[in-house]
Parts: C-alpha cells; sequence; structure tokens
C-alpha cells in the first residue's frame, strides 16, 4: 500500500478536530507544564554564555546536567508517556477513555524506553560508522560517509512507528515492534520521508515566524517577567507542534497497518 500524504494529513486533522477538548487537557498537562517547568527551573542562561567555547560550553554543560538531571527525568516521563497516551486516545477502535490512555501510556513506557535505547544504540554505532568514514582521504571516505548517513536516514524513517505499535496495537515487545514498525514502513520509505520533510518545513517556518512575535513581546516585557513569558508562548507552541506531530504518527499508522484489530484492542481489556 502506497502512502497518500494527502489522506494522512486529512486523517490527523480529523483525529484532532474529533478530540480536541481531551487533547487541550492532556497537551495541556503532559506537554505544556513540563515545558513550562523546564524553562523557569531549568533556565539555558549559562550554556549560551558559554556558546563559542568548546571547553567552557563543555564544563557548563556538564555543570547544567549534574544540576538538572531530576528536571530532565520528570519532563521525560511526562512527555513520553502523554506521547504514548495520544497515540492510544487517537488510534485504538473503541474509543479509550483517558484513564485508559494513561493506562496504555504508562505500561507502554517501559517496553518503549528500552526500545529506544536499542535504537539509539544502532544510532551510534552508524554515526561511529560516518565518522570512520569521514577520517578516510578522497573519494573513498566521501562516499562510504554518504551510505552510512542514506543508511541512518533509512533507519529512522522505518522507525516512525514503533511508538504507535506499541500504544495502538499493544505490542510491547521492543524487538517485536521495532520489527513491526519496519515491516509497515517498507515500501513507502520515500514517502513517509518526504511527507515528514514537508511536515517539518511548515512546522518550522510556523515556529520563526511565532517565534519573533513572541521575542519581541518577550524584550517589550523585560526583566524576569520575560523568563515567564518565554516559557508559557513557547510551551504553548512546543504542545501544539507535539499534538499535529502524534497525529500525523497515529493517520501513518492508521493508513500502513489497515487499523488495529480487535484482537489488539483485547490486549489491554
Amino acid at each position: 500500500m502506497r502512502l497518500d500524504m494527502g489522506r494522512a494529513w486529512n486523517d490527523a486533522t480529523s483525529m484532532m478536530r474529533a478530540n480536541k477538548n481531551v487533547l487541550g487537557i492532556l497537551a495541556g498537562a503532559f506537554f505544556f507544564l513540563p515545558s513550562l517547568m523546564l524553562s523557569i527551573l531549568a533556565p539555558t542562561a549559562e550554556l549560551e554564555a558559554a556558546a563559542g567555547n568548546p571547553e567552557r560550553m563543555q564544563a557548563a554543560f556538564a555543570a547544567y546536567a549534574a544540576d538538572n538531571w531530576l528536571i530532565f527525568l520528570i519532563y521525560f516521563l511526562a512527555t513520553s508517556i502523554g506521547s504514548l497516551a495520544l497515540l492510544a486516545l487517537l488510534g485504538r477502535q473503541g474509543k479509550p477513555t483517558v484513564g485508559e490512555a494513561l493506562k496504555i501510556g504508562a505500561v507502554a513506557f517501559l517496553p518503549y524506553l528500552i526500545a529506544s535505547l536499542i535504537l539509539g544504540l544502532i544510532a551510534v554505532l552508524l554515526f561511529a560508522l560516518v565518522g570512520a568514514a569521514a577520517a578516510l582521504v578522497g573519494p573513498l571516505g566521501v562516499l562510504l560517509g554518504i551510505i552510512a548517513f542514506a543508511i541512518i536516514i533509512v533507519i529512522a524513517i522505518r522507525m516512525i512507528l514503533v511508538a504507535p505499535v506499541m500504544a495502538i496495537e499493544g505490542n510491547l515487545n521492543p524487538i517485536s515492534a521495532i520489527q513491526r514498525s519496519w515491516a509497515l514502513v517498507k515500501g513507502n520509505t520515500r514517502y513517509v520521508f518526504a511527507f515528514l520533510v514537508l511536515l517539518f518545513i511548515a512546522l518550522i517556518v510556523l515556529s520563526l515566524i511565532f517565534g519573533l512575535i513572541f521575542g519581541v513581546f518577550s524584550a517589550l516585557v523585560g526583566g524576569t517577567a520575560a523568563v515567564w513569558v518565554d516559557g508559557i508562548l513557547g510551551g504553548l507552541l512546543g504542545a501544539v507542534m507535539t499534538v499535529v506531530m502524534i497525529a500525523v504518527y497515529a493517520s501513518i499508522h492508521q493508513q500502513l497497518s489497515g487499523g488495529a484489530t480487535p484482537n489488539d484492542i483485547a490486549t489491554f481489556e
């Protein structure tokens, strides 16, 4: 089945319209508030001041991570469980309640974390291959670097449905979910890639436009209030963009999988 990009976008917008009230509540709780917490409690002023000096930047980043690791952990937990819950809410047949969706997100979190670590290890190995290829002199090094980078892109695109497979289908085996995502996207890699590139460009343009507006407003306010303004406006924009991406992933999964089966839904009942 070839991915129909127009249909995928229309399905995503339909999902968001049909669930707008619940999406607003969950997005506020799991994306906006954690983002605001991160902005207020873990400001990046010291990192920005160290920019341009590699040694100073390394020391500043190490100190920043050591001081704020708990905040990062809370942020990661909230956004991950929230994302999985939204996928279940948007993509599952039978329309789970908010409580059921949150339970699905919490149950799927650990398997999703394991799958992410597996994929992260693969990415590290591939990036090491890119680095080794780049170290070679001449056209061979360039060619190997291009090939390795292309492999990374293909794998990344093939893995975008791991979270939907877990949250929507109820497949909580990390290896099986990775295999399932690979199989679903196979044959549509270039179409999914093109769709996501177009979507990312649109979201980046919108974020730049709103970023300029937010920046002017923040500069006019100034002082401590500016930190809150930046945090609130940035959190709102980030929450909206996250919901859009989750809806798109759910719609891509729905189209490529033909929808979850009753047996899949029964996993959590």
